[in-house]
């Protein structure tokens, strides 16, 4: 068994170790994504190697070239629909572009990186291509990222989950008109008060939510006028009216709970798309809490998830380009061995 095989598999088990570790130790981390990315990567190499040479080699490559085919035309084909659908249906905006231009994206740069596979003998020797290889496995990797963050938000939103709580964070969103709740704000109430009537304890609603400079009154105000017009005792809901983004609204509620001598267990209700960075900045303000997702339309879903990756990228970059560094070196390396 050749140096490289053994490495490949050795590393396969050990990113499957790290990653159910890491789950298990707290599933509220990126990193997890990370790992099952680089776990699923390194698995697709080592049964390609396995049977390298052999008739189930060529199956392996064949169905290999099914999936980046699916990657390369299909989904960005799909994201690209979804963009004049956004763009029907939410108006013309940069927000709504997002699907359409992360799909134009994908589509040219695993176009480069397949092109530049025809050349991978030579990619060590430097006489291929070599920026275009790497850019194109850059836009590569960017989409299986993409694909493991999708898996792993899946993955939260389906754990098994309390059924009571002691608090119930409802994250605020943008306001209609500066004072009445929006359609996905509205889903989010109303996920939190299938949760506070499902709770055999007395729970405490924490509406979150500050008022924005185009807004009458802040998102809080207008989630509580909404959540006691469902029919929610005023003396359980409590405002935090005070925070402009997710991290806050997390940092200023933990505060609220802990001003009052209290504790018990705490659901953080938001969209569906939004469950997995909410707990990540939940885990960054030492706050135990269940992610609870609300409904969120078909459509509008692959921009918005676009967007959370987009923000989780800019704030893990290190470990997001470490990866990609250090899986485009094993590749290259991979497909020159197999070249020679």
């Amino acid at each position: 068994m050749s140096t490289l095989r053994i490495l490949c598999y050795s590393l396969t088990v050990i990113l499957f170790v790290l990653f159910i570790v890491g789950f298990v130790k707290d599933r509220r981390r990126f990193r997890n994504a990370l790992l099952l990315l680089a776990f699923l990567l390194m698995l697709a190499i080592s049964f390609y190697l396995m049977h390298i040479g052999t008739p189930m080699g060529n199956t392996i490559l064949i169905w290999y070239a099914l999936f980046t085919v699916c990657l390369v035309v299909i989904i960005p084909f799909l994201l690209i629909l979804n963009g004049f659908l956004m763009i029907k249906r939410e108006g013309l905006s940069v927000a709504n572009l997002l699907s359409m231009a992360f799909g134009i994206l994908i589509f040219a740069g695993e176009f480069y990186f397949v092109v530049s596979l025809d050349n991978a003998d030579s990619i060590l020797l430097g006489t291929a291509p070599v920026a275009r290889f790497f850019f194109g496995y850059f836009v590569f990797y960017i989409s299986l990222l993409f694909l493991a963050f999708m898996i792993y938000t899946w993955l939260i939103l389906f754990m098994p989950k309390r059924r009571d709580y002691s608090y119930i964070i409802a994250l605020g969103c943008g306001l209609l008109g500066g004072e009445r709740v929006s359609k996905l704000l509205s889903g989010r109430l109303d996920k939190a008060i299938k949760i506070y009537k499902r709770c055999k304890t007395p729970a405490k609603i924490i509406v979150s939510g500050g008022q924005g400079p185009d807004e009458k009154i802040s998102e809080a105000e207008a989630m509580k006028h909404y959540l006691v017009e469902q029919g929610i005792p005023e003396e359980d809901i409590l405002l935090e009216d005070k925070s402009v983004n997710t991290l806050e609204n997390l940092r200023n509620s933990k505060a609220l709970i802990e001003s009052r001598g209290e504790h018990g267990p705490i659901a953080i209700c938001t969209s569906n798309y939004h469950v997995l960075r909410a707990l990540i900045y939940a885990a960054q303000n030492d706050l135990e809490a269940d992610g609870v997702g609300a409904h969120t339309a078909l459509y509008y879903w692959p921009s918005a998830m676009i967007r959370e990756f987009a923000g989780l990228c800019k704030i893990f970059y290190m470990p997001v380009g470490f990866g990609y560094l250090i899986s485009a070196v094993i590749l290259a390396a991979i497909l020159f061995h197999s070249n020679t």
